[in-house]
């Protein structure tokens, strides 16, 4: 199975542009992450799914000049942008996190991050993942959970998070996966889970407060493809968003992040 295909949000600038966002505000919780992850200098790191390369970036920085970093990901036009930018020690790649071309334990550690919870089948991910990382190496995961997402929007933005959970599962994801890490890294054998979550409050006029914005125009077409929600109605679940987006002084809390590893 394809993930592009699969994969319920637009393949286009804007997305690309919302991927980049999203890992800037992300960033510092990202090396946090790998402050508590035991990676190595000059160790063999992939980032599965790697988006914007941000999270590659900082993986780079962890590994050194001596490591490497292989930077996967199925959207060839992102990819187009990523590999003018890339640089040692991260390598891009194009291919199919869920069918990795790489050998048995090849890796000192593997890592993704919103990859399982929109692209779904989490359980052949991780053992893709286990498969490429050596005895003793990290497996690491980051995923959502929706629970804590709030946006002063009342009834509206109900409506439109069950929208955004539903347009996930409509292409087998799921975007409280975070609530499930634990059980199925552990299910797959992986050793010394621990977990770390995070969620932030922010401004309404904070950019990245606009994200159920940009998943409306990412998911409409397959919310209409699917009659989940009409035209009118989503014109109004929109424009009920953006007035509480605008509302001075309004403060959004954003999902909660749920960061997993350890140990093949």
């Amino acid at each position: 199975m394809n993930t592009t295909v699969d994969y319920p949000l637009l393949r286009n600038a804007a997305e690309h542009a919302r991927l980049a966002l999203q890992a800037e505000f992300w960033a510092a919780d990202a090396a946090a992450l790998f402050a508590n992850v035991a990676l190595r200098q000059g160790d063999r790191v992939a980032d599965l799914g790697c988006g914007t390369l941000h999270v590659a970036e900082e993986l780079g920085r962890v590994v050194g000049a001596n490591g490497t970093v292989l930077a996967l990901d199925s959207d060839r036009l992102l990819l187009e942008t990523l590999r003018a930018r890339a640089a040692a020690p991260v390598t891009v790649e194009h291919g199919d996190a869920f069918e990795l071309a790489w050998p048995d334990a090849d890796l000192g550690a593997a890592h993704a991050r919103f990859l399982a919870c929109p692209a779904g089948r989490v359980d052949t991910l991780v053992a893709e993942m286990r498969r490429v990382v050596r005895p003793g190496g990290t497996i690491v995961l980051q995923e959502p959970v929706g629970d804590s997402w709030h946006v002063p929007a009342g009834d509206a933005w109900t409506r439109l998070l069950a929208l955004i959970r539903a347009g996930f599962r409509a292409r087998g994801g799921d975007f409280d996966l975070g609530a499930r890490l634990v059980e199925r890294l552990e299910a797959a054998g992986v050793r010394e889970v621990r977990t770390r979550t995070v969620a932030h409050a922010i401004a309404a006029s904070h950019p990245y407060a606009r994200l159920p914005l940009a998943f409306c125009d990412s998911l409409a077409p397959l919310w209409r493809e699917r009659a989940m929600v009409d035209v009118d109605e989503l014109d109004d679940l929109r424009t009920a968003l953006q007035r509480a987006l605008a509302t001075s002084g309004a403060k959004v809390t954003t999902f909660t992040l749920v960061q997993a590893w350890g140990r093949r």
